[in-house]
């Protein structure tokens, strides 16, 4: 019968679907880095060579003004959540030419609520399911 607990795979998907739904992806959540206070002169093969002995990196970036100087800070992005909190211990305030890094996590601290909840309506439109994430 259909009414048979589902394996748990099967509820992990549904929650990565919950999360897409609501326009998270769930990957994505507390695997994004934010670099800051680098030198001007660190290039994305910086990061790169940096970042990725710690882990596959999903993608990465210095981030540049208009006239194509780096602001100083960078987006890391993990594929596994682990990696990314690995990163953080390794190099928040290492330095790199010269400077020390401030990492953060994004979506781990004040930008995002600590639990989102996260509503979402069910096919039919009949039942609306919650799904607290907590980190």
């Amino acid at each position: 019968s259909s009414h048979k607990t589902r394996s748990l795979p099967w509820q992990h998907d549904l929650f990565e679907d919950s999360l897409r739904a609501a326009g998270i992806s769930g990957v994505e959540v507390g695997t994004k880095l934010y670099v800051s206070n680098l030198d001007h002169g660190v290039t994305n093969e910086d990061i790169r060579e940096l970042f990725s002995e710690i882990g596959e990196l999903k993608r990465y970036s210095v981030h540049y003004d208009k006239n194509g100087r780096s602001s100083g800070s960078a987006e890391v992005v993990y594929l596994r959540r682990s990696d990314a909190f690995a990163a953080l211990k390794r190099y928040n305030n290492v330095l790199l030419d010269g400077k020390p890094m401030i990492i953060e996590i994004v979506g781990a601290n004040a930008e995002v609520p600590v639990s989102a909840r996260i509503n979402v309506t069910g096919t039919k439109g009949r039942k609306k399911r919650t799904v607290v994430m907590t980190y």
